[in-house]
């Protein structure tokens, strides 16, 4: 697998493997997380959160099995074994699932744009209640996957 190019004009290689990596672990695509309009902020958030030393050493870790990895399975095994399976590894990878899905770090909001944007309304095919009204009629309409 490719490491992405830069993107929003942050010139830190570092960055590219941080979308790279969420990208596998989220399983949203890189342009559908930059479309939360939070990359760049959920980047320098996790950055000021852990001590730099750590997340250098999660981010190699990925660099190094995204470059590694030929296919998706491969991707997804080496996750497994290099990140899943490592407790500490494991606990940065989960911050970073839950900070993209509920816009989330350690229970607090990161701001409230995180809120709106979080992936877990777009799984849900729901709006943020309070943040982004699904609009006018939309109750008209039948949820995804219905029965009645």
């Amino acid at each position: 697998m490719n490491i992405i190019n830069k993107i929003l004009n942050v010139d830190d290689y570092y960055f590219d493997v941080f979308m790279s990596i969420s990208e596998a672990l989220a399983g949203f695509t890189v342009n559908e997380l930059q479309s939360t309009g939070l990359a760049e902020t959920y980047y320098t958030y996790v950055l000021k959160s852990l001590e730099a030393a750590t997340f250098v050493e999660f981010l190699t870790v990925s660099k190094n099995i995204l470059e590694s990895s030929s296919g998706e399975e491969e991707l997804k095994k080496a996750i497994q074994s290099e990140i899943i399976s490592n407790p500490g590894m494991n606990d940065i990878a989960g911050q970073v699932i839950t900070m993209w899905y509920l816009g989330t770090w350690e229970g607090a909001y990161i701001n409230d744009l995180s809120y709106k944007e979080g992936l877990v309304w777009n799984l849900m095919h729901s709006h943020p209640p309070g943040a982004k009204q699904p609009g006018y009629k939309s109750w008209n309409i039948k949820p995804v996957n219905s029965n009645s």
